[in-house]
């Protein structure tokens, strides 16, 4: 066995400690925009809560239409808030127009629903 004995004759340089402040920079970086891009991801996709607010309005809008009901008004629904709201569709055209939207905590609009129906079909 061949021993090697290595003997340091000189100065150290501070090249380390620079690179490790570099890399712990880089990684800094690199994790802030990996967090940027998942808020951005989990922002902007449909979650479970907006597909049940979506269902929930048109459940709504089906029981509108059948009852009749072509009232502004406030609903609690479940954990949603919804608002209705209803107006005629141009004049003399015999349409009305409702708008449903769902509302979760802190007046937090999850989702819109709109749909032109003829008076005929509120009769019904």
């Amino acid at each position: 066995m061949v021993k090697i004995k290595i003997r340091f004759q000189g100065r150290l340089s501070a090249s380390s400690l620079m690179e490790a402040v570099i890399a712990m920079v880089i990684m800094v970086l690199v994790f802030g925009i990996a967090m940027m891009i998942y808020t951005n991801v989990t922002r902007l996709s449909l979650s479970v809560r907006k597909i049940r607010a979506q269902a929930v309005l048109q459940e709504r809008l089906i029981q509108t239409v059948k009852n009749g009901n072509t009232d502004n008004q406030h609903i609690q629904v479940d954990e949603f808030e919804i608002e209705q709201k209803v107006s005629p569709f141009g004049p003399g055209s015999g349409l009305i127009q409702i708008e449903l939207t769902a509302f979760g905590e802190n007046h937090q609009q999850l989702a819109q629903l709109k749909q032109i129906i003829s008076h005929a079909n509120e009769a019904h």
